[in-house]
């Protein structure tokens, strides 16, 4: 009477376990042969595959080129579906900066015709004119800093504005002559402009250093309105114009923490 051997007494006596798969290629057509342990059985597996051929980096055609070793070293050039598995291909699409910026455009574009349906007007960047909000211009980083430094001059020399009801000195009054005469003379008062600032100077830092050389009358550093950080310039007004002289000629160029001053004289208002 002949037993019929089970399969598991089959995989003990033999060396690797399962019987070694089985490859047969047909023009672009390859079919493997393989042996897998399923719900504790033995099944044959046939997969086929169809073959291509695609371009790859220098880099993974000689890793392709490799040794195979451990377990594998006896394996046949390829994978090996018997312990490898290959996933599904992912394609990773990135978007350029031109795509994102088209994106914008497109937002933009489509706002700008709401607005125009809706009838409420127009919106106008404050930095080029056109029609789009100003924190989304695309000339912010170099005109909007350049019109940020034009308003901070222009606040330096701006009078201040009072109240309906107060009073007003006679010398200041709309339609005074003497209003014209005091113009001119804040316009001649001994002023320079200090640019090359850190951001965290104070007043009190260009008090002491601008007052060692004459009597001061006005100190204005232009701030951040948000933060309230330095924006690196400001206007230092003497009493005499022999000091002004001497403090341009002594701090230009000079060596004020890790910056070197810039130092001149300020320009008059409305030029």
């Amino acid at each position: 009477m002949t037993i019929a051997e089970n399969w598991g007494d089959m995989v003990d006596e033999t060396e690797f376990g399962f019987p070694a798969p089985k490859e047969v290629i047909e023009g672009d057509l390859k079919k493997v042969v393989s042996f897998e342990e399923r719900d504790e059985k033995m099944m044959k597996i046939t997969r086929h595959y169809k073959l291509s051929k695609v371009k790859v980096p220098r880099a993974v055609a000689d890793r392709k080129k490799w040794k195979k070793f451990g377990d594998c070293s006896k394996d046949a050039p390829g994978i090996n579906p018997a312990h490898s598995m290959v996933g599904d291909p992912v394609f990773l699409t990135l978007a350029t900066k031109k795509d994102q910026q088209e994106k914008k455009e497109d937002d933009m574009a489509d706002k700008v015709s709401k607005i125009k349906a809706s009838g409420q007007g127009m919106v106008v960047c404050r930095i080029c004119k056109g029609a789009h909000w100003t924190k989304q211009c695309p000339y912010k980083d170099t005109l909007g800093a350049a019109l940020d430094v034009r308003e901070e001059e222009a606040n330096a020399t701006k009078m201040p504005t009072r109240a309906p009801g107060t009073y007003v000195p006679p010398a200041i009054r709309k339609g005074d002559s003497r209003d014209d005469t005091q113009s001119r003379q804040r316009d001649e008062n001994p002023t320079i402009r200090v640019s090359n600032l850190a951001e965290e100077t104070s007043d009190k830092d260009l008090q002491d250093l601008f007052k060692p050389f004459g009597a001061l009358s006005r100190i204005y550093l232009a701030k951040d309105k948000n933060t309230g950080i330095s924006k690196g310039f400001a206007y230092i007004t003497y009493n005499r114009r022999e000091s002004a002289e001497k403090a341009l000629k002594q701090l230009h160029r000079y060596r004020y923490g890790h910056l070197i001053l810039q130092v001149e004289w300020a320009k008059p208002s409305g030029s």
